[in-house]
């Protein structure tokens, strides 16, 4: 594209009388619109930044809360590093990649300064000794959640868009990177400058007046009215959430069952909706109105009618055989009147414009002279210059090239022009002929990459090969009993899958929105589901694993999800919310692919933590009461028969603990 503006700059080919090039294409849209987000980036880059540093000043309780941001920060620097040696360049995919980095990258320092915190706690030693004891109890089940959850990416690589797979392949180097930062620089820093501050006794504060001046504005601001009135309100809130959370904590686990038939049948009705999300592929729709590209090409449109080309290869032993160009004469006619093409017409009509419109072809090269005769043909492409012939015919005239006009659309409405197209194909014998170009490559993935039927295939190779990572962790660990090893392995892909059902349901209904609320699936949230079971998946491994080990400890199994979801689960809620808070930022770009890509992943992730947190218990509760997975459970009759049969126990309600007022805690508090 570079070379083409170059040419078209320069002196020798001014044009007279005031014309000008436009150099304009699908391929230039495609380039403005990746200089638009590498110019736009670096604000969203900046303000995502500022609200995940916030997000864990506010969620993250601990010294050095702000260490996980910025070791996620030097993994995804040291990944783009790895990009640039590698010679790929700033694209969409690149791009949308740097806050699942961020958000995963944060994930992996936050468990490991929990982990850290609970050691230094607990074994009452210096951050020199609690590092390595601390790396050694938590580096594994991190390191397992962390190799799952790359596999789960590693299916995007099946995918026919390069956008995609690149995007998958960027983020399983940029998850191997972010678990050395974690277990290298993260417990270094945790070593050197965890726990209490130390500072000699001669040593003064540093900028003492500054913090003095700081501390007496934060009192003046928290006893003020609104502040007063904005600190009961955040407290009520929290309150009333955590209240919340604990209450359905504990139904899921007195109702397992019932907890695990719900959820499977709103995953089953998410399911079905899902398939009936529409996938937006016009390019028009995904970059913004006022891009100059996209008006560029707008111009040549309404001029010629057509903004792009479809080929159609005809290899043949002698092209210039009069039986073999009497079949594209006649092959070429037949296909432009299908299309609506008349001759005499011109393209850029305004009232039904023809699907395809007539290029330069070898019969259209042929027209003055008699097609009838080889020798005619032959002589005239001897006559033209190969500059020119090579367009239409290769040299040993083995091969020559039918091109039609294409108007810009969406990649769904090119792959039925290319379909009927391929229909029409019918040469004699001793010729090929093959639909080509690159109208036909992106039309036929786009069909690939919206096909429910293949994001379906793709979820299910997703949990397979992240259920076969868990299986080999556990033989890993020394579990021997297939059966147990199974179970402890699929448990935690429970609300994972259940979670994509969801996730699907409320795209569906995001998509049904009027007007500018509107979000629908494109090219790049299509394969968000495999990105909700690789982050899920991180969850999910982190909550089963330490619960394995309280139960492990002789903890029955209401104290065991108390004391899992006290510790690692308030780790996973952080670092849960520091994504999305990241991913939230997306939402303010102006290219609707970038925005609705954010909205997606805000939803998809939101939905996965609640699954996660709340789905899990009863997941990890009913798998005890069931015992070790058998072949034999995957009978339904049973199941079927019991809820048929079976009647509903009359069970007392748990009861309601009544919480302490405000005016009460801040009494109490105040007498302390």
């Amino acid at each position: 594209i570079e070379l083409v503006r170059e040419v078209v700059a320069a002196r020798e080919f001014k044009l007279e009388q005031g014309g000008k090039y436009l150099t304009t294409g699908v391929p230039v849209i495609v380039d403005g619109l990746a200089r638009e987000v590498r110019s736009g980036i670096v604000w969203l880059l900046a303000a995502a930044l500022l609200v995940m540093a916030a997000t864990l000043a506010l969620v993250f309780r601990t010294r050095l809360r702000l260490l996980p941001l910025a070791l996620a920060l030097a993994a995804a620097a040291m990944t783009f590093g790895v990009l640039s040696l590698t010679g790929w360049g700033l694209t969409m995919a690149t791009i949308a990649v740097m806050p699942v980095l961020i958000g995963l990258a944060v994930d992996y320092a936050i468990q490991s300064h929990a982990r850290f915190d609970e050691v230094l706690e607990r074994e009452r030693a210096g951050p020199e000794a609690a590092a390595p004891v601390a790396a050694a109890a938590g580096g594994p089940t991190i390191a397992t959640a962390g190799v799952a959850t790359a596999a789960g990416f590693l299916v995007l690589l099946l995918s026919p868009v390069p956008m995609v797979s690149q995007f998958g392949a960027l983020l399983v180097v940029g998850i191997v990177i972010a678990l050395v930062c974690a277990f290298t620089a993260g417990y270094a820093a945790l070593g050197r400058f965890g726990g209490e501050p130390r500072r000699a006794e001669d040593l003064p504060p540093v900028l003492p007046r500054l913090r003095a001046r700081t501390s007496r504005l934060a009192g003046t601001v928290t006893g003020s009215r609104p502040g007063r009135a904005l600190g009961d309100f955040w407290e009520r809130v929290r309150d009333r959430g955590a209240g919340r959370a604990e209450r359905a904590v504990a139904y899921s686990v007195s109702r397992p069952r019932k907890v695990l038939l719900v959820g499977l049948a709103v995953a089953i009705v998410g399911w079905g909706l899902d398939t009936q999300s529409k996938v937006v592929s016009d390019v028009r729709e995904l970059v913004p109105s006022d891009l100059k590209e996209l008006r560029d090409v707008n111009v040549l449109q309404e001029e010629t009618g057509v903004s792009g080309e479809i080929d159609v290869t005809v290899r043949a032993d002698d092209i210039t055989d009069p039986k073999v160009i009497s079949w594209m004469s006649s092959f070429q006619e037949s296909t432009l009147k299908a299309a609506g093409y008349k001759d005499g017409e011109r393209c850029a009509q305004e009232k039904d414009p023809p699907e395809l419109c007539p290029a330069l072809s070898l019969p259209t090269l042929l027209r003055t002279v008699d097609a009838r005769e080889q020798s005619q043909v032959r002589g005239l492409l001897d006559a033209v210059p190969p500059y020119f012939s090579q367009g239409v015919v290769t040299r040993d005239r083995k091969t020559a090239n039918l091109a039609f006009g294409i108007r810009l659309q969406s990649l769904a409405d090119q792959k039925k022009v290319v379909e009927k197209i391929k229909d029409r194909l019918n040469p004699p014998e001793g010729v090929t002929a093959s639909v080509v170009g690159l109208p036909v490559l992106a039309a036929e993935a786009n069909g690939a990459l919206s096909s429910p039927l293949r994001r379906i295939l793709t979820l299910l190779a997703a949990l397979a090969v992240v259920f076969a990572v868990l299986m080999v962790a556990r033989r890993v660990a020394g579990e021997r009993d297939p059966g147990q090893a199974a179970r402890e392995a699929g448990v935690p892909l429970v609300p994972i899958a259940l979670a994509t059902g969801w996730s699907g349901g409320v795209l569906f209904f995001l998509g049904l929105l009027p007007g500018p609320l509107e979000v629908e699936l494109n090219p790049m949230s299509v394969t968000l589901g495999a990105l909700v079971i690789a982050i899920s998946t991180e969850f999910s491994v982190l909550l089963s694993a330490r619960y394995r080990q309280e139960r492990e400890k002789g903890a029955a199994p209401a104290v065991a999800l108390e004391l899992t979801y006290r510790s690692t689960g308030a780790a996973v809620l952080a670092s849960g919310a520091t994504a999305i808070a990241g991913f939230a930022v997306l939402i303010a770009s102006d290219i609707r692919m970038l925005r609705d890509f954010g909205i997606l992943t805000v939803v998809d992730l939101s939905v996965s933590l609640i699954g996660v947190m709340l789905v899990l218990p009863a997941a990890l509760v009913w798998a005890e009461e069931h015992g070790p997975f058998r072949l034999r459970d995957l009978d339904p009759r049973p199941l079927l028969a019991a809820l048929r049969n079976r009647p509903r126990p009359s069970m007392p309600r748990p009861p309601r603990l009544r919480r302490p007022s405000l005016r009460a805690l801040r009494t109490r508090r105040r007498d302390v």
